[in-house]
């Protein structure tokens, strides 16, 4: 048996919930189901419907007498989270998710007993077929073609298209026409007016232009992405002009944009009921100068769009008790009845937690608008970031960084206006607003803040080539710097190089620290003079500042006389001289094996100090052909000081060859390594007996050096121990190089 809760609000019965210029007429609780959409209709003689899509089937109720809401009948039908509704005619068309087809409900008979599910529709050549036994959402233009979104098959049957199918509702309401599709991506939900579907693709997160005139061949003309990216729903204004989204996301947005340009949409505003609580608008509905949005756990809401680029939120009845993210209180609204009364349904605003629906008179009207732009009374430069609000009410904005400001209230009258800037005096202007109507006031604010120049100025890290410059930090109580501006010439030049130092994100909530500049690309031992300005916020700037000189250093000479020297009986060793002359402060040589991509070696490690003009380089490898080149340095702090290039072209030679002796064959000079195999640490002893640079090296097995080490004029035993652990499993080969003979062997680590 069915239960079904019908109430009549008497003057002393009222709900408890939040509202604004909104009150409840009536409402029909559902205590043994959950809500889920909503529909209207009108009949012949007038008397207003409401169509509530429930989890167990469909109530239709009659709201016209709101205060006394009578269901009419109930269709039960199979269980389902997902309920959608449209009319044609005198049918009510059904989708849902619960693979029953098509719901198609003879509205003319108030029994409720006339009632089919289709699933298969054909077309009017009888050629194409479709099949589909649910789908997520439907529209009904104004020709009689719906539009079946998001439709889909049990499975093991071929799918069908989950964009748009199109089907003729003319000819026969109860057996609709197949025309056509659109199967670009999945539809979660769209609208259409004179044969332009504008859909809302939730998993690509944009709202999609279709012209749809022809039905057997669709054509895409654009798409824009939507702030968060989960694009739930799509309206289109009366006018044309704009079209409204929502994403179906915590916190998320309704956004509003501007589609006078089909080719070049742009967004023009975004709103948030009840900012910060991670509540989700759902569905977005545009009746004239309003938008009347379910928004889920913050009830029914309605926007002002009479100026789409200024949305203001004019009404609300929070129907939910609850608050925050989630999929609980109002699913759907319907704003159209010729009543001008609102339905909305909820899911689980009911006793326990179940659904209802709501009857909604409107107490709300067109906002009042307030607009213009603020500058500087002294200059007339825009004033950004301006604070503008109406004394004892809640609105408030901030300019532009045009000096731009947008304001509205709800209702009219006499209203004083705050406005207030850092850097500049508050001033309190009376103004009279009207509902409906845009009232424009421009306002000039006299500066606290004098503008001053920026002073104390200097000059540090001069190079040839640059010089950083520095100032005082211009910011104070009374100013803010939003930026500045640097101009430099060569004394006698007569004309000035200007570059930005800093901008801050033009907020102007803190201002520019910036108290340093680099120049670069200056021409050596050149004098220089340079100046600056600073640009405050709100719009004032200062003049230039007296300019100061400096002159940048001579050229970091380049090295020349760079040579190699090898040594037959040292064919691990080479020496690098080069001339010395003043002035410089060191030198660095680098060198590789002649090969591509072989890797540059430095000399001497950070470099070579004057006036040393020359360095030994160990451990090269015997017959091998290398290239070195150098570069000197002028500054070892600002290593940015240099010759301008390495040495070009590089100079090449090969090392020596020498006797290369078999460990296994020698005898007294042969070296010992044990144990070997080993799992990572060997022992090595080997008897010099002639004093000379010794230089050891390991090697792994694609010839990368992993250890390294040099003993210099050395003799007698040498005993080592390496400890190889922390390198894999493999072979490994070192090598003993005395300059007269390079002893190898082979390790094996396992």
């Amino acid at each position: 048996m069915r239960f079904l809760l019908l109430f009549c609000l008497f003057p002393f019965l009222s709900f408890s919930q939040d509202s604004l210029n909104m009150s409840v007429l009536g409402y029909v609780d559902y205590p043994n189901t959950k809500g889920i959409d909503i529909w209207g209709w009108v009949d012949s003689s007038g008397s207003e419907f409401a169509i509530v899509g429930l989890r167990d089937g469909v109530s239709v109720v009659d709201v016209t007498d709101p205060i006394n809401p009578d269901e009419k009948f109930f269709i039960p039908d199979i269980y389902s989270t997902w309920r959608d509704i449209k009319t044609w005619g005198n049918y009510a068309y059904v989708t849902t998710e619960s693979d029953t087809g098509l719901l198609i409900i003879d509205l003319s008979d108030m029994s409720g007993n006339t009632y089919w599910h289709v699933k298969d529709f054909i077309s009017d050549n009888l050629n194409d077929t479709i099949h589909f036994e649910a789908a997520h959402n439907l529209f009904i233009d104004e020709n009689g073609i719906a539009y079946i979104f998001g439709a889909s098959n049990p499975p093991g049957m071929s799918a069908p298209p989950n964009g748009a199918i199109f089907l003729d509702l003319n000819s026969d309401p109860i057996n609709p026409t197949y025309l056509g599709n659109w199967n670009e991506h999945y539809i979660h939900d769209g609208m259409v007016r004179n044969d332009t579907l504008w859909a809302a693709c939730v998993y690509y997160g944009s709202a999609f232009c279709i012209d749809v005139l022809d039905k057997s061949f669709p054509n895409t003309i654009t798409s824009v992405n939507t702030p968060n990216s989960f694009t739930h729903n799509v309206w289109l204004s009366d006018d044309g002009d704009y079209i409204f989204t929502t994403d179906e996301q915590g916190n998320a947005y309704i956004t509003a944009y501007n589609i006078d340009d089909i080719y070049n949409i742009y967004e023009i505003d975004r709103i948030q009921s009840n900012p910060g609580s991670n509540s989700i608008p759902h569905n977005s509905h545009v009746d004239g100068n309003f938008l009347v949005t379910s928004y889920y756990t913050n009830g029914t809401v309605v926007h002002d769009i009479t100026y789409p680029e200024n949305m203001v939120e004019v009404a609300y009845y929070d129907s939910y008790p609850g608050s925050g993210w989630g999929f609980d209180g109002c699913w759907g609204t319907y704003p159209f009845l010729p009543s001008g009364n609102i339905i909305s349904s909820d899911i689980n605003s009911g006793p326990n937690g179940t659904g209802k629906l709501l009857i909604y008179s409107r107490g709300f009207q067109q906002a009042c608008h307030l607009e213009g732009n603020i500058t500087d009374q002294t200059n007339g430069n825009p004033i950004s970031n301006a604070n503008v609000s109406l004394l004892n009410t809640s609105f408030s904005s901030t300019s532009n960084l045009n000096g731009f400001y947008q304001i509205s209230s709800l209702d009219s009258g006499l209203y004083n206006l705050i406005v207030s800037a850092f850097g500049y005096e508050n001033d309190t202007i009376s103004v009279l607003l009207d509902n409906g109507v845009v009232s424009n006031l421009n306002i000039s604010l006299d500066p606290t803040c004098t503008f001053p120049k920026p002073d104390s100025l200097y000059v540090f890290d001069i190079i040839d080539t640059r010089v950083k410059i520095g100032w005082r930090n211009m910011n104070s109580t009374d100013c803010r710097v939003l930026k500045y501006f640097v101009r430099f010439r060569e004394v006698g030049s007569p004309t000035w190089i200007t570059r930005s130092a800093g901008a801050s994100s033009g907020l102007c909530n803190f201002g520019l620290n910036n108290t340093v500049k680099q120049l670069n690309n200056l021409s050596p031992s050149t004098t220089y003079e340079f100046k600056m300005k600073a640009f405050y916020c709100g719009g004032g700037a200062s003049g230039y500042s007296l300019p100061i000189q400096f002159s940048t250093a001579d050229v970091c000479p380049s090295m020349s006389g760079l040579t190699v020297s090898t040594f037959n009986f040292q064919p691990g060793k080479v020496r690098f001289d080069w001339d010395i002359f003043d002035p410089y402060t060191f030198a660095r040589i680098k060198y590789r094996i002649d090969t591509t991509n072989s890797l540059w070696q430095n000399v001497g490690g950070f470099g070579i100090f004057y006036p040393t003009s020359s360095v030994n380089a160990f451990g090269l490898i015997p017959g091998t052909i290398y290239r070195a080149h150098g570069r000197l340095f002028c500054d070892s702090n600002i290593t940015a000081y240099r010759s301008p290039s390495w040495t070009n072209p590089p100079i090449y030679w090969s090392q020596p060859n020498s006797p290369i002796r078999n460990g296994i064959e020698a005898s007294s000079d042969d070296i010992s390594i044990f144990p070997n195999p080993s799992k990572g640490i060997f022992n090595l002893s080997h008897n010099l007996e002639f004093k000379s640079d010794l230089v050891i090296q390991i090697h792994n097995s694609i010839g990368e050096l992993v250890y390294e080490k040099l003993f210099e004029e050395y003799i007698g035993e040498i005993k080592l121990r390496f400890n190889l652990t922390e390198f894999s499993s493999s072979i490994y080969f070192i090598s003993v190089n005395d300059n007269i003979s390079i002893y190898k062997r082979k390790l094996i680590v396992e």
